[in-house]
């Protein structure tokens, strides 16, 4: 790999992380979702996944997030005082708080999911076989570079 090369894919990641972060807020805004961070559909989204598994503790779902619990525990007072989610003291151990999304957090999350829905549609079209394969594998191999990092920073703490 070439300077140019370097270069390339350095302004590549910068604007595309950037633009996709700007693009998903302002669309979800714009859609049924006002007042609502990017950050804070990812913590939404966390939530829905872990309460399917009904794994929706506030440490399973920092864990998720790459955060700490006290962060989450901002976050969630937030989105408790914006209706999109409420809280339960668990009854087997009162020291376990449980997370659930309200109607109106399903709801955003629904958008956020017809979001990214849409992206990834938009993404691949026009690509087939091979060329699908090999974004993919670029994609995975890119998600595994940034798991490893996280994972990483988190053991430190």
């Amino acid at each position: 790999m070439n300077n140019q090369h370097k270069a390339e894919l350095n302004h590549f990641f910068v604007t595309v992380f950037n633009n996709i972060l700007i693009w998903e807020e302002q669309t979800l805004a714009s859609c049924g979702a006002p007042g609502l961070s990017v950050k804070e559909f990812h913590v939404l989204e966390a939530i829905h996944g872990l309460q399917a598994k009904n794994k929706n503790t506030m440490t399973n779902v920092a864990k998720a997030l790459f955060i700490s619990v006290g962060a989450l525990t901002t976050a969630v007072n937030v989105l408790v005082r914006k209706g999109y989610v409420s809280r339960q003291q668990s009854q087997e151990d009162r020291r376990i708080i449980n997370v659930f999304l309200t109607e109106k957090g399903l709801a955003a999350n629904d958008l956020h999911h017809q979001f990214h829905e849409e992206m990834i549609e938009e993404v691949v079209s026009g690509l087939e076989g091979p060329q699908l394969d090999m974004l993919i594998l670029s994609l995975n191999h890119l998600r595994r570079f940034f798991m490893s990092k996280m994972k990483a920073k988190t053991e430190k703490e």
